[in-house]
C-alpha cells in the first residue's frame, strides 16, 4: 500500500510497479492493522463507517433484544462492554479527522442512549446522557487526549 494525497497517488500508481523474485505485489487500498483498517489516503472513512458502525448496531440491537429481560444497570453493565470500547479504540486518532464522521458516530451513542432508556427517537440526547451519567463523545475524545497530554 502506498500512502499519499490522492492526486500523488493517481500519478503513482500507473508508473509503479514493485515485485519480489519477480512475482508482482499486489496494490491495495486499504490494509487492517490491530483491529484497525488504515487507506492509503490515512483517512478513517472505511474503518469508522463500515467496520465501527457495523459493530455498534449489532451491539445495540443485542441490548434492545435483552432489554425486557434485564434491569436497567445490566444494560449499562452491557454497553460499557460492547459498545463503549468502539467509542474509546483509535478514537484520539480518528477523532481528529474532520467533524462529519465523529458525528455520524455521535448518532450511534445517541441511539445507544435512546434504546437503554427506552426514549422515543427524538428524545433530547442530553437529558438522557444526564440521567445515564454518561460523557458524549466529544467530551470523551477532549478527555482522552488531556490524558495523552499528561502522560
Amino acid at each position: 500500500m502506498l500512502i499519499g494525497s490522492r492526486e500523488r497517488l493517481s500519478t503513482l500508481s500507473d508508473i509503479l510497479e514493485l515485485s519480489i523474485d519477480n512475482g508482482p505485489i499486489e496494490q491495495v487500498s486499504s490494509v487492517k492493522s490491530l483491529g484497525v483498517y488504515i487507506n492509503e489516503n490515512l483517512t478513517w472513512h472505511f474503518h469508522l463507517i463500515n467496520c465501527v458502525k457495523s459493530s455498534l448496531r449489532t451491539a445495540t440491537g443485542a441490548i434492545k433484544r435483552v432489554k425486557p429481560f434485564v434491569p436497567q444497570s445490566t444494560l449499562l453493565c452491557t454497553y460499557n462492554s460492547l459498545v463503549q470500547p468502539h467509542f474509546d479504540y483509535c478514537s484520539l486518532v480518528w477523532g481528529n479527522c474532520g467533524k462529519t464522521l465523529p458525528n455520524k458516530v455521535q448518532k450511534l451513542q445517541n441511539c445507544a442512549a435512546r434504546v437503554i432508556t427506552s426514549s422515543a427517537y427524538d428524545a433530547d440526547v442530553d437529558s438522557l446522557f444526564h440521567k445515564l451519567s454518561w460523557k458524549d463523545l466529544q467530551f470523551q475524545l477532549q478527555i482522552q487526549k488531556a490524558v495523552r497530554v499528561r502522560k
